[in-house]
């Protein structure tokens, strides 16, 4: 795909539950949760990582519709 940037999204703890950890997308959406008392730095950039990789998985796939649907316009 040349010239398509891939979507850049920034992740952070929401920590307003003291007994919950909350993994949010920079727009607020839910990732993941954890318990406060057992949540690994290894857990959460691992779910991170999956949340990430399903999304790029979905751009590519939203990518490819949008070249196939300009391919059929211009024939």
């Amino acid at each position: 795909m040349e010239g398509t940037k891939l979507p850049k999204f920034d992740y952070y703890l929401d920590e307003s539950d003291p007994d919950i950890l909350v993994l949010r997308r920079q727009d607020g959406s839910f990732v993941a949760a954890f318990s406060a008392s057992g949540a690994t730095r290894e857990g959460i950039v691992e779910a991170a990582k999956e949340d990430y990789g399903a999304l790029l998985r979905e751009h590519g796939r939203s990518s490819r519709a949008l070249e196939i649907t300009r391919e059929e316009s211009s024939a």
